[in-house]
């Protein structure tokens, strides 16, 4: 049920209002009472039955086991951290039932931002995207791919410092080539951000002040479904993001089923950078008017047949700006390069036409991130030493780890146990 008097938290934390659903779990606002502050606000995840799915399990154990790693890896201000897993209540393990991950309490999240009608100058800008891209640079540094980089994956706070969240799909680079045999149509994604405190890292990054206004941090989602009113046709196109949006943000060799690299987590980045460029005055009619750059416009039932339809809609909603691959790049790709070469030829759009108002150095940018060829597109810390950062930058919070994270070796069997799966996450815990 998801009444929160059936949450099992223990004595430390008092829930105070659900904020969001998913559809694995939900998340919570509550108070750590160890803390003796009626403000020391946390969030927490709650996963309902993670075990009665192998899919669902796996997901589970690869967030915990990643946050944790990334925990004793060294600190990042730009990565949410894992604060707590509440314990289970014995050590039997068939009363592990449901998990609770606790993570720092956010303000709000870039989707809320982007749906608000609150403005952003390229300082802003600069801002969020310098934090982001150190958040994925050290994440890289790792060896862990996130795969769902998306705006509400993007946690923000009132002085303009965010944190990358939600591992969930996250993937331990030596796993690849094992992880890419499941078509994505099996894999169950979430619409629910994980919540977390961003660190005061962007005035730092800034050094200039920074801040949100108090109304785009209002509309708050409590119930995950609220919709601020906007014309009906806006107000459409947002509601399918609930069922499409992680499609909206994905490279083309996911789409395509491609063996892939970090490049996809720099794709779905340039994906937020665009919208982020939308927010400027100047570049759309009105915040109403804000849609993602790739919105791929099908929505069918979730069944496989369609599944097909979906991904080459939204391979053509890609060629419509960034034009049809040559057929030097059509060449690279493997098996799908028949579909490819089917395509008529389609002229790349102009990104100063679509965004007028933005700083050329940042559509110079955003146009290395959204290179077809993943072999083409920059590298995190490429784009860190772009010139559209030049006043923002300090080098030292650029970080990276030495030694980069293993897959644990269970991961890579055909068939996973669930038992074990299971025994291995309350190792984690």
């Amino acid at each position: 049920s998801d009444d929160s008097s059936e949450w099992a938290v223990g004595d430390r934390y008092k829930l105070s209002r659900i904020l969001g659903r998913g559809s694995y779990g939900e998340v919570a606002q509550a108070i750590d009472l160890y803390q003796g502050r009626p403000d020391a606000f946390v969030a927490i995840k709650r996963i309902v039955g993670p075990f009665e799915q192998e899919v669902d399990a796996v997901r589970l154990f690869r967030e915990i086991h990643i946050l944790r790693l990334l925990r004793t890896l060294g600190t990042n201000d730009c990565i949410v951290p894992l604060l707590d897993v509440v314990q289970p209540p014995t050590e039997d393990l068939n009363d592990f039932h449901d998990l609770y991950l606790v993570f720092d309490y956010v303000d709000t999240d870039l989707y809320k931002l982007i749906m608000s009608p609150q403005y952003l100058t390229t300082e802003h800008i600069q801002t969020f995207l310098y934090q982001m891209l150190i958040g994925l640079k050290y994440i890289h540094s790792c060896n862990v791919i996130h795969r769902d980089l998306k705006p509400a994956n993007i946690l923000l706070n009132e002085d303009c410092s965010l944190k990358i969240c939600d591992f969930g799909l996250a993937r331990i680079v030596d796993e690849i080539s094992v992880a890419h045999s499941s078509s994505t149509k099996n894999t169950k994604f979430a619409s629910i951000p994980s919540h977390s405190a961003a660190a005061a890292a962007a005035k730092k990054a800034a050094g200039r002040s920074c801040s949100i206004s108090e109304q785009a941090l209002t509309r708050e989602d409590n119930d995950g479904n609220h919709m601020p009113s906007m014309p009906s046709k806006t107000r459409l196109t947002r509601q399918l993001t609930k069922h499409v949006v992680t499609r909206w943000y994905r490279a083309p060799e996911l789409i395509l089923i491609q063996p892939y690299t970090t490049a996809v987590d720099i794709w779905s980045m340039g994906c937020i950078f665009a919208e982020l460029l939308s927010m400027q005055e100047g570049s759309v009619p009105g915040y109403q008017d804000r849609t993602p750059l790739f919105p791929g416009g099908a929505c069918y039932p979730l069944s496989g047949d369609t599944d097909n339809d979906e991904r080459l809609d939204q391979l053509n909603v890609i060629f419509g700006v960034i034009g049809t691959p040559s057929k030097e790049e059509i060449a690279e790709v493997g098996n799908s390069n028949e579909y490819l070469k089917t395509l008529k030829p389609i002229k790349a759009k102009s990104l100063e036409d679509i965004y007028p108002a933005a700083d050329p150095n940042a559509l110079d940018l955003l146009h290395n991130m959204l290179k077809f060829n993943p072999k083409q597109r920059c590298t995190a810390g490429e784009a860190l030493q772009h010139k559209f950062f030049s006043g923002v930058r300090r080098e030292e919070m650029e970080t990276s780890v030495d030694k980069p994270m293993e897959s644990p070796a269970f991961l890579n069997e055909q068939d996973i146990d669930i038992e074990i799966l299971k025994q291995k996450t309350y190792e984690e815990v």
